[in-house]
C-alpha cells in the first residue's frame, strides 16, 4: 500500500462521523479491524490493516 492511501486507525471514528453523522468509539473501530462486523446482507466485513512503526493503518 502506498503512504498516501493509509489512514491511521485512530482517525477512522471522525471520518465515519463526517460521512454518516454517527459517532463510533475508537474501541469499536479496533474491534472491526480485529474481528470484523456484519454487513446488512450478513457477511462479515473486516478492515484491511497494516502496521507501521507500532501504529495501525487502514485503507
Amino acid at each position: 500500500m502506498s503512504e498516501a492511501k493509509l489512514i491511521p486507525l485512530s482517525a477512522v471514528p471522525s471520518l465515519i462521523a463526517e460521512l454518516t453523522g454517527v459517532w463510533r468509539h475508537r474501541a469499536t473501530v479496533y474491534r472491526w479491524a480485529k474481528v470484523g462486523c456484519r454487513s446488512l446482507d450478513a457477511r462479515v466485513v473486516k478492515l484491511k490493516t497494516e502496521k507501521k512503526m507500532g501504529q495501525l493503518f487502514t485503507t
